[in-house]
């Protein structure tokens, strides 16, 4: 034999007494420790019904887009009648010098700014802040996917350092170098507005509203008056079909203050609503809110399912880019004290009848706290104590977990 194949197969043999070490040591360990120890906590569970519908506002396209435009207002702003949503260049140059202008005014804020600075330590330590609430803004924004205004919120970054690191240096500069400095910059800024303004031309809205930067095509096949005669049937077709958006649409303006969600019902859950109430809906995804809305309308029966129409007053601003959605209806919210579904016994009283309850460790002794059952999940039971004195069960409590006999005042070492 190999010299080889001899020390291989030494190894081999070595590894495998290591497992079987290592599972008789946890064999041993589990008959030797035969409580386990559970802290209950605080739990909610919800009845409720997942339901696939989409968003009606009342919306009006805002037309005019083109590859050199410029949209102004961010997603969800409000903007006023008569208020500019774009900016159109008619050629390239044009939003060059415009980007090169906003940049000039932020050269111009920080030599102003260094000019009228009175050198207190408290200005720079309210820059110091200002720069840490911004990079928190900015984080934020890119984290949750709220891209549309991390443009503007990274200008205000960099207008803030650009302040911050004049604070540090401009003791070495003389007033009059800062006042030649700003003139210069003031002189560029008024040409380049002079030549742009004669080659841009604004978009505006003749009414006031909520400005959206996505147009998806069904602005004009879903509004809230046609709510009142959309049947499943037709719900189904909107939910399946794709739109064409249009491709020289610079956004939406959402007028109202009310948006609807449409959905259906299979009529045993609509036996459960009442037109006029209002109920908590779950949105998942982006919007991912809690909102309470009120059933606008239950619609007939068709095929088993009725119609649902609900709206609401709220986050109108918030949900300008959700349109085809799920949301959970929910009927009802309970909440309790969350145990393993092995830590519940049933106990025999002195009189025969019998009380529901788990065994806690209070010091080193077992301790039965009667108990009733909330809401029973997968694997475990959702409780609430019923007793009025310090054996209530409450969060935060050990149960013991164990298929040996227990009792009160048994010691659990």
């Amino acid at each position: 034999m190999k010299q080889g194949t001899l020390v291989t197969r030494v190894v081999i043999l070595t590894l495998f007494a290591a497992v079987l070490a290592y599972l008789g040591f946890t064999v041993w360990q589990g008959l030797s420790e035969p409580y386990q120890l559970v802290t209950t906590y605080t739990y909610q569970m919800d009845d409720g019904l997942a339901l696939d519908g989409v968003v009606v506002r009342r919306e009006t396209v805002i037309e005019g887009r083109s590859d050199l435009s410029e949209i102004l207002p961010q997603e969800g702003e409000k903007v006023a009648s008569g208020a500019a949503v774009a900016l159109v260049y008619q050629n390239a140059t044009a939003m060059q010098d415009r980007r090169e202008a906003k940049e000039l005014r932020l050269q111009l804020e920080q030599l102003n700014y260094a000019m009228r600075r009175n050198d207190s330590l408290g200005d720079a330590n309210k820059l110091d802040s200002q720069l840490v609430t911004t990079l928190a803004e900015l984080k934020t924004s890119a984290s949750n996917g709220e891209l549309s205004g991390l443009e503007e919120q990274g200008l205000d970054l960099r207008s803030l350092v650009l302040k911050r690191t004049g604070d540090l240096t401009t003791n070495a500069q003389s007033l009059s170098a800062l006042q030649q400095a700003a003139a210069g910059v003031e002189a560029r800024l008024k040409a380049l507005n002079n030549s742009s303004g004669q080659l841009t031309r604004y978009v505006t809205v003749d009414q006031s509203g909520i400005f959206s930067g996505l147009a998806d095509g069904y602005e004009e096949r879903l509004y809230p008056d046609m709510l009142d005669g959309l049947t499943v049937g037709q719900l189904d077709q909107l939910l399946q079909s794709g739109t064409e958006p249009s491709q020289t649409a610079i956004g939406k303006l959402i007028t109202g203050s009310t948006w609807y969600f449409a959905t259906s019902v299979d009529d045993a859950s609509a036996k459960r609503l009442e037109e006029g109430k209002k109920y908590t809906l779950a949105f998942t995804g982006d919007f991912g809110k809690e909102v309470s809305m009120k059933l606008e309308r239950l619609g007939s029966s068709e095929g088993g399912r009725r119609m649902a129409v609900f709206s609401s007053d709220r986050y109108l601003s918030q949900v300008t880019l959700t349109r085809m959605c799920t949301a959970t209806l929910i009927f009802e919210r309970f909440s309790g004290v969350r145990v393993p579904n092995k830590a519940l016994r049933v106990r025999t009283n002195d009189d025969g009848t019998t009380t529901l309850g788990v065994y806690t460790l209070v010091g080193r002794q077992a301790e039965f706290k009667s108990v009733e059952i909330v809401r029973e999940g997968e694997d475990f039971y959702l409780l609430r104590g019923t007793a009025t004195n310090r054996k209530v069960l409450r969060p935060g409590d050990t149960v013991i977990l164990s298929n040996q006999e227990l009792y009160n005042g048994k010691v659990i070492l």
